[in-house]
């Protein structure tokens, strides 16, 4: 991944590398809570956690930075023919920074064949970058929002795996910020 894969911004402190490494980790470990140790319903969770946030433009609200990555994901497919290209993997970057409902509606529309699994990725996609909110400070995560039994299982260990990862100088920083937005 570090050799590989650029980001639009490598310099971020939440949604770079250590984001991403995050989100793969969690996104495995829900998707061997579910599927077992499946590599073909595995491997396009992998990717989408280390693609997912390549091709951001700001740290903020940034809409479509997901079909951007997809793009990004297609193309280093193409390029490097040792990496496989899975469909269902550009839809689970594509939709991840949109609402729910349209993602669902586009995979149930798009993998007729596979359409449960497809979907079942998606929301181990959807949590597992959820997951890693705790890096955003006291209100990155709201559990009611996770999709799976699974993940919610998993937010003790989300937030010690943030907790010993990420700075807690960076981890007051962005509270900080986040409480000032809210105004809380």
């Amino acid at each position: 991944m570090y050799e590989c894969v650029e980001f639009n911004m490598p310099d971020s402190k939440i949604h770079a590398w250590n984001h991403c490494e995050r989100v793969l980790l969690f996104a495995l470990r829900l998707g061997e809570k579910i599927f077992g140790d499946d590599e073909d319903s595995l491997e396009p969770l992998a990717h989408a956690a280390i693609f997912h946030d390549t091709r951001r433009e700001d740290d903020y609200l940034d809409t479509g930075h997901g079909a951007r990555a997809a793009v990004y994901y297609t193309n280093f497919c193409k390029q490097h023919s040792d990496i496989i290209h899975h469909d269902i993997t550009s839809y689970l970057m594509r939709y991840h920074d949109l609402d729910d409902e349209l993602g669902i509606q586009n995979i149930r529309e798009n993998f007729c064949k596979n359409k449960k699994t497809a979907l079942t990725q998606y929301a181990i996609f959807k949590d597992a970058d959820a997951l890693d909110r705790y890096r955003l400070g006291s209100f990155g995560l709201n559990p009611k929002f996770l999709r799976t039994n699974e993940a919610h299982s998993m937010t003790d260990y989300a937030e010690n795996l943030v907790k010993r990862t990420v700075m807690p100088e960076l981890l007051a920083d962005i509270d900080a910020k986040v409480r000032r937005v809210l105004g809380k």
